[in-house]
């Protein structure tokens, strides 16, 4: 029984040392992906200066606020001889994410065609930037959404409590006839249902 409780005990620590990596993990993708806009920035600041790419992205990994994107990593891939491109790739496939894969066409493509890189790399900042900002609107429109659908769920309740208080005589009718039993399921329902809906608007619209 002591084996099986320490055994439970070990696989419990386990499994929660395991979620809060994961949302460590979590948190540090999604700071890495807020950075992108600023990489992009940076990068085009340095080519503007005469620097090539190379030494661009070496430049951007050694400042603090970038730190998330883990571009130290691609300076290794390149001092290791691999090619600009494969190292994006990797790079980007490790972000999993839609802003992730822009940058790396954006800086991939003016790698190999050459021409006005930096110019590409600002316009895709401007790109990521109002990508975030429409997501950020759409978050608080879907909180309120969830809000207001919360309201409308409780609101007939809290004023059939209120009902109730104020005069116990006159609505007693409600639970004491067939039709106004009738009417009170019918209103929870069709609560019910009001409330099920909006909240599937909402899970469509965030999907």
């Amino acid at each position: 029984m002591t084996v099986v409780r320490g055994a439970t005990v070990v696989r419990g620590v386990t499994v929660a040392r395991g979620a809060t990596a994961s949302r460590a993990e979590r948190r540090r993708l999604l700071t890495a992906i807020s950075q992108l806009p600023e990489m992009l920035d940076v990068l085009a600041r340095e080519l503007r200066a005469g620097r090539n790419l190379h030494e661009a992205i070496q430049t951007a990994s050694t400042l603090p606020s970038l730190h998330s994107l883990g571009l130290d990593t691609l300076v290794t891939r390149f001092a290791s001889g691999e090619r600009l491109v494969e190292a994006l790739d990797r790079w980007a496939s490790a972000l999993n994410h839609p802003d992730g894969d822009l940058v790396r066409a954006v800086v991939s493509l003016g790698s190999v065609t050459g021409g006005a890189l930096a110019g590409s790399m600002e316009r895709a900042a401007l790109t990521l930037r109002e990508r975030a900002g429409l997501v950020d609107e759409v978050r608080v429109l879907t909180a309120q959404t969830r809000a207001s659908a919360m309201l409308l769920f409780v609101a007939p309740i809290g004023f059939l409590v209120l009902l109730l208080m104020l005069d116990p005589a006159s609505s007693a009718a409600v639970f004491t006839t067939g039709l106004g039993q009738l009417c009170v399921v019918l209103g929870l329902v069709l609560d019910v249902v009001g409330f099920v809906w909006m909240r599937w608007l909402v899970a469509s619209v965030t999907r």
